[in-house]
């Protein structure tokens, strides 16, 4: 068992990780007036200039999408990963990321796991990765014991019950993979970062060109509050943006006071995920077979603490339309089904 792992549990016996002491301390602020562009207010003049030169990258060959494929689909009674779904019948949203990116010239780096992995080789060997062989590439990401909340690690028939560390190993694991390597070597520049159940998260050159134009190292993407939204959001802590966990806001700051949320969809400047990017850790509750138990993650959003960043509003109705419980499907389909009617015709 890794000397990381241990002193994750020693930190959570000691109380280190419970959610009162890991809530900032710091000053937190809503976000300054000009802290987030919004898309909808660029003229079409400058919307012209912005997607051109994002249409420019991606002809360079400095543009690639990492999909976050890691998980299975518990809540939707299907026995395969959550990518399989077939979210618009026959496509699933594997299908979907695959065709409607790597058409436009985008190579795919999908993160799997250990749960996941072995599922999507086969099903994109099956399909013969739809004819995009040459540009999908896979990585898996890490995994670590579960625990139960008296401290224990958790087994299952004897063996070790296993989870997922969450997205935000996807820098070290991609950097283990040799894949951030060869992309830079080869001339990548920027990676177009989402969830595979987030179909919202299609190309759109107009963003890839604010991050140009903004000289970012990470672009976030957020979108207005609906009721009952909960999440991160963009803050500013002793007076520097960054994206704060719903968690770990002050107990007595007004989230109302922010409005709008993180989509966890980024555009990331790959020179600038080369080394050690020391992300803080946090225990995850979850119900397993009925039992509580608790799992060590990391988050992709708090790479916004130490990169220089750069906040996009957009419209949720049409970046934002994540697929979280089967009771989204019926929901989602028409708002999918118009934004890939091409592909679906095609």
């Amino acid at each position: 068992m890794s000397d990381h792992f241990e002193q994750l549990l020693a930190a959570y016996r000691s109380g280190e990780l419970s959610p009162e002491r890991i809530r900032l301390e710091a000053d937190v602020n809503p976000p300054a007036p000009d802290d987030i562009l919004n898309l909808d207010h660029i003229s079409s003049i400058a919307w012209q200039q912005l997607a051109a030169e994002g249409r420019a990258a991606v002809a360079q060959g400095q543009v690639a999408a990492v999909i976050l494929a890691g998980g299975m689909a518990t809540r939707f009674d299907f026995d395969a990963p959550k990518g399989l779904f077939p979210i618009l019948p026959p496509m699933s949203f594997l299908e979907i990321k695959v065709r409607s990116l790597c058409s436009e010239g985008i190579p795919l780096l999908i993160m799997t796991s250990f749960h996941t992995h072995e599922a999507i080789e086969t099903f994109l060997n099956q399909h013969d990765w739809f004819g995009f062989r040459d540009q999908i590439s896979l990585f898996q990401q890490f995994r670590l014991p579960r625990i139960r909340p008296d401290g224990e690690i958790r087994s299952v028939n004897g063996e070790t019950d296993y989870a997922t560390a969450g997205h935000g190993d996807f820098v070290e694991a991609l950097q283990e993979s040799g894949l951030l390597a060869d992309f830079l070597a080869r001339g990548g520049k920027y990676l177009l970062f989402s969830n595979i159940d987030n179909l919202g998260a299609s190309f759109e050159p107009v963003l890839l060109g604010l991050h140009l134009q903004q000289q970012a190292e990470m672009s976030i993407e957020v979108a207005a509050k609906a009721p009952g939204d909960k999440g991160g959001a963009p803050a500013r802590v002793n007076d520097r943006l960054q994206l704060v966990e719903e968690f770990l806001f002050p107990a007595d700051f007004d989230q109302n006071q922010i409005q709008v949320f993180n989509t966890a969809t980024y555009i990331f400047s790959a020179e600038a995920l080369q080394g050690e990017h020391a992300l803080p850790w946090y225990v995850v509750k979850k119900q397993v077979d009925g039992e509580p138990v608790l799992q060590f993650e990391h988050l992709a959003g708090d790479l916004s603490r130490s990169l220089r960043i750069s906040c996009v509003q957009v419209p949720r109705e049409t970046r934002f339309l994540p697929v979280k419980q089967i009771e989204d499907v019926e929901t989602l389909q028409p708002l999918l089904r118009k934004k890939y009617a091409r592909l679906l015709r095609d």
